[in-house]
């Protein structure tokens, strides 16, 4: 009984704050759907939508400003690869353009 007792004092409690959040996300949405219509009648020139997609692009890259100075300093190492396994028909092409070569 006393758990069922404990359920009905928690269920008073979210039902007397529910409709505040209710009403809450009421108007959070309101004032996104006003902000938003305002918003979309916004017309900008070329330029401003330039220099506004620049500053993004340098504010968004800002942090790698520096590891980019390190990263070209890649020390290239030779590389070597195996030989290619040749078929029974590549192997007579192989010859014949290595015969040309020495002439």
């Amino acid at each position: 009984m006393s758990r069922r007792r404990e359920l009905k004092s928690e269920w008073k409690t979210y039902s007397k704050d529910m409709p505040q959040f209710w009403i809450a996300i009421f108007f959070i949405l309101l004032a996104v759907a006003e902000l938003y219509q305002s918003i979309k009648d916004i017309d900008l020139p070329l330029p401003v939508y330039l220099g506004l997609g620049t500053i993004l692009a340098v504010a968004s890259n800002y942090q790698q400003q520096f590891s980019l100075a390190r990263d070209r300093q890649i020390i290239q190492q030779p590389t070597s690869t195996a030989d290619p396994v040749l078929s029974s028909t590549q192997t007579p092409l192989l010859k014949a353009t290595q015969s040309q070569d020495l002439e």
